[in-house]
């Protein structure tokens, strides 16, 4: 093993781990997914690009063969995508090195076209085998598996997507063909067995850890179904696996003929890279994660790439410090309070500003891509909460299609409604009672529902409200609108303080 420049306390003990027994020879792999255009670290104080690299470096400097692989959802979710579309990120899979990426969902946010005018040029591999992107501007730039040797051993990696229905507006990825999860993932990787004659196989995938879907599994059924998988590096579900923990989701996985796959994912917004070592020899597999913080600090000068990151950063941070709020409390993005705030914000909204009676409003907490932090709110974080192109609008469900809506939020934990709704519901999603303004809903009657377009159109599995017609509140994306309405409350003179109260609940 070998220390450059007097490494501080954490690179040597991660030169260390990466290492194990010195006599041998590991192919190391270094992950990321769900960034989520986290340039700068989090409003926690984890992550940050610039600690990124300096692990990476660190790494590559102590061991002889690293592989960097990134799962996807590299942009959405900061003031950098907001304002740049993509600029910021894209050129860093190439800067720092990436070796293979894959397309997360996020990725189509802006429209093939745009996602095609920043990926194109990039050096790094792209993987899916399972998206035909033949007829688009992506065509030639993604193939299905790649081969790699280190140290006599054959590794094939392959690419894995989700199903894009009711995750990606079709309008964003038109001319895609998607091809089923399982039967694809389990199909490459057979052929890379037997006929390509790999030694391993790496699934690389952004479609979740454990999604319960005939046509879009997650990785634990993947796994389950499989005999030629025998490392996933996954993506999708934010989900945080650590071995460290014993709170933490399983990652060794029993395969269709009882074998052992590591199944692996990093949380996101790039506060831990994983690091799994692979022994050459016996072809055993370790798993870590390395903590992206401030220890790396002293590590993270690189001059060139802070003069590259500068001239964004300046308009970023200039919003992230114009406070137009403050907040009672540090509420988390998807918790109940955020969720709360937003679905009463929505329907105030429409009603107050707008004109326009609803009888309720319902939005997504995966568009809340931000949590608040106790004290100042500026205009900058709002921005960043509400990141999406979205636009608020009213439509008419009967009541029977409102409570297929409920069951749909249920399935996923619950989701954001307004103040005036309850909803009790067991843990397969069925909907045991629901109420608006204190009356049951009757499946009869027609209700007013103020939402997002992207959950009109069908976004986030909300199949019942296909079709029906969308009365547009206004023409601005919902983030602007949700910094026009706290300047117009006056929240810069009141703190805000959501609601607590758990309006759909589990009761089993």
């Amino acid at each position: 093993m070998k220390c450059i420049n007097r490494f501080f306390a954490v690179a040597c003990l991660a030169a260390v781990l990466l290492t194990g027994n010195a006599q041998a020879e590991d192919l190391v792999i270094l992950t990321t997914n769900d960034t989520h255009s986290q340039i700068d670290p989090d409003f926690d104080g984890r992550g940050g690009i610039l600690r990124r690299k300096a692990i990476i470096d660190s790494v590559r400097g102590a061991e002889q063969n690293v592989l960097l692989v990134d799962a996807g959802d590299i942009v959405q979710g900061t003031l950098y995508f907001s304002m740049y579309g993509g600029a910021v990120e894209y050129a860093l899979l190439d800067s720092l090195g990436y070796d293979i990426s894959v397309l997360g969902n996020h990725e189509f946010d802006n429209g093939i076209d745009s996602l095609a005018h920043f990926q194109n040029p990039l050096k790094v591999t792209r993987l899916s085998a399972n998206y035909d992107l033949s007829a688009t501007p992506l065509s030639g730039h993604y193939r299905p598996y790649v081969i790699k040797e280190y140290g006599g051993k054959r590794f094939g990696i392959m690419g894995i997507n989700l199903d894009p229905t009711g995750m990606i507006d079709m309008t964003n990825c038109k001319g895609l063909v998607y091809h089923n999860t399982q039967k694809i993932a389990n199909e490459t990787a057979a052929y890379l067995k037997n006929v390509e004659k790999v030694d391993f196989v790496i699934m690389v995938s952004h479609i979740g850890y454990d999604i319960d879907s005939a046509t879009s599994p997650g990785d634990i059924q993947i796994v389950k179904s499989s005999s030629d998988i025998d490392l996933v590096i996954g993506g999708h579900t934010h989900t945080l696996i650590n071995p460290k923990s014993a709170s933490s989701v399983p990652y060794m996985i029993k395969n269709k003929d009882g074998e052992i796959v590591y199944v692996t994912q990093t949380g996101n917004a790039g506060k831990y890279l994983g690091l799994i070592k692979i022994d050459l020899d016996s072809l055993t597999v370790d798993y870590s994660l390395l903590s992206v913080d401030k220890r790396w600090d002293s590590r993270a000068h690189y001059p060139a790439l802070e003069k590259f990151l500068a001239k964004y950063q300046k308009p970023v941070h200039a919003l992230l410090n114009k406070v137009v709020a403050k907040s009672a409390g540090a509420y988390v993005n998807n918790g109940t309070e955020m969720q709360n705030w937003v679905a009463d914000m929505a329907r105030e909204m429409t009603i107050k500003f707008s004109g326009i009676n609803v009888d309720l409003a319902i939005m997504n907490k995966g568009g809340i891509r931000q949590s608040m932090p106790e004290g100042d709110v500026s205009e900058g974080l709002l921005g960043a909460m509400f990141p999406f192109n979205n636009k608020l609008v009213v439509i008419e469900v009967s009541g029977a299609e409102l409570l297929q809506a409920f069951e749909v939020m249920a399935k996923r934990g619950g989701d954001a409604v307004s103040e005036n709704v309850k909803v009790l519901y067991k843990k397969d999603g069925t909907v045991e009672a629901a109420t608006v303004d204190g009356m049951a809903v009757n499946r009869a009657k027609t209700y007013r529902i103020a939402t997002l377009d992207y959950l009109a159109n069908g976004g986030d599995y909300m199949t019942s409200f296909v079709g029906k017609d969308k009365q547009y509140v206004d023409t601005e994306k919902f983030g602007t609108r949700v910094i026009d309405y706290v300047k117009k409350m006056g929240l810069n003179d009141v703190t805000i303080h959501p609601s607590s109260r758990v309006r759909m609940q589990c009761i089993n």
